[in-house]
């Protein structure tokens, strides 16, 4: 039994990781696609004390569920920012390209 719970939680514990974006820019409009595709219309939001949705009127986005691309201020790798915010602009771009679209 306890090896059970063992394996359940090291089966949830990845999921967990394997969910998180890679933040290379690259995969950004991939995801974005197919988070259109399923529906699931959200967009990123990055910054420190005031985080802001990367690329996309403000208005825009705070009708729709926010993801996180680096809000806080809890880290000093200013690499992983970059490539975060720049991730969110390349999603927020081609979700906000969609939802024009749509309406």
């Amino acid at each position: 039994m306890k090896i059970f719970c063992v394996f359940l939680l090291a089966l949830a514990a990845g999921s967990y990781i394997a969910a998180e974006p890679t933040w290379n820019p690259a995969d950004a409009v991939k995801e974005a696609e197919q988070d259109i595709r399923t529906g699931h219309i959200k967009f990123y939001w990055s910054g420190s004390i005031a985080s802001m949705p990367v690329g996309v009127p403000f208005e825009v986005a705070k009708q729709y569920p926010k993801a996180d691309a680096g809000v806080g201020c809890v880290t000093n790798d200013i690499p992983l920012r970059e490539r975060q915010e720049e991730y969110a602009r390349r999603y927020n771009v081609k979700m906000f390209g969609y939802i024009s679209q749509k309406h």
